[in-house]
């Protein structure tokens, strides 16, 4: 399936996440739907290897949008559901997953059908579960050393 790039941030060190953050939320607001609580609808799946930075990324998103109480890694509740005044945010983190059909059993989807907008890490654990109309948020990191550049790339999935 061909995508069409949204927004590339360039390599970044964290310290500069704050502006990676303000440039990400303009690109997504593009393309995502905006919905009646003041925030935006769909699915973004976050893509990359492990250490690269996608909880991180997704904390400072929540920040951004001015998520109340703080945020938390998903990895081991699977789902964590946030409020930025009356817009909800789920996180999503399928790493322990032990398949796509676990998330299908979990209803993982069905928080997809809502008017909310959902922040997916490891996406490829389950493939079939993203719709088709999600974004895909790329992290890549430049090295592995100790503060690697990262680097987000975000897409839009294009009909062939």
């Amino acid at each position: 399936m061909p995508k069409k790039q949204l927004f590339d941030s360039g390599w970044y060190v964290l310290d500069s996440l704050e502006s990676v953050v303000e440039h990400l939320n303009a690109a997504m607001k593009q393309v995502l739907l905006p919905n009646a609580q003041g925030g935006y609808s769909g699915v973004v799946a976050l893509h990359g290897p492990m250490g690269v930075g996608k909880t991180t990324l997704v904390n400072a998103l929540c920040q951004f949008w001015g998520v109340q109480g703080g945020t938390a890694s998903a990895t081991f509740g699977l789902v964590n559901a946030y409020k930025a005044g009356d817009w909800s945010i789920f996180h999503q983190d399928l790493y322990r997953l032990s398949g796509e059909e676990e998330a299908w059993e979990l209803g993982l989807s069905e928080y997809f059908e809502g008017d909310a907008l959902n922040l997916v890490e490891w996406p490829e654990r389950a493939p079939g579960l993203m719709p088709d109309d999600a974004l895909l948020l790329e992290l890549q990191m430049e090295s592995p050393s100790d503060s690697p550049a990262r680097r987000a790339i975000l897409w839009q999935m294009e009909a062939s």
